[in-house]
């Protein structure tokens, strides 16, 4: 999991909840200083913050929050029932997020892979899948690995 100042930033993020209109500086000002800021494009901005095993990266259009590019929570506790149950569901294309949430549990990553497109990853001690959304809908496994 995560340490204790990376358990801070997190709930920092839970606490603001919707981040929708608010700016760069009123989340500054709840969850602290961002370790990068990088430009994008023109009136873009990318922060990210990390602590102990936490990660967030927030795009900024104007100055304004736009969208959350990608968030780590770090390795998931109970690698091999994760990959029992990712077992138990069978052929992954076509099903929702929240049908195989419900069955191995919440993601620990997510990154912005495309126009609609995101991959969420389930990452543990010894076992490690990827899947690429399209919407709602699991295209497939970009990758997967067990230790």
């Amino acid at each position: 999991m995560f340490d204790l100042s990376g358990q801070r930033l997190q709930q920092g993020f839970a606490r603001l909840g919707d981040l929708t209109g608010r700016t760069a500086d009123e989340i500054i000002a709840a969850v602290g200083v961002p370790v990068s800021q990088s430009m994008t494009g023109p009136g873009q901005a990318l922060l990210q913050w990390q602590s102990g095993s936490y990660h967030i990266g927030v795009l900024f259009e104007q100055g304004r929050f736009a969208g959350i590019m990608s968030e780590d929570s770090g390795p998931l506790p109970g690698g091999r029932a994760l990959a029992q149950g990712f077992a138990s569901l069978g052929d992954l294309v076509g099903r929702s997020k929240d049908e195989i949430v419900a069955v191995v549990g919440p993601y620990s990553s997510f990154s912005v892979a495309g126009p609609h497109q995101v991959l969420l990853q389930w990452q543990s001690d010894v076992y490690h899948v990827a899947l690429l959304f399209e919407g709602d809908s699991c295209v497939g496994i970009t990758h997967e690995f067990a230790i």
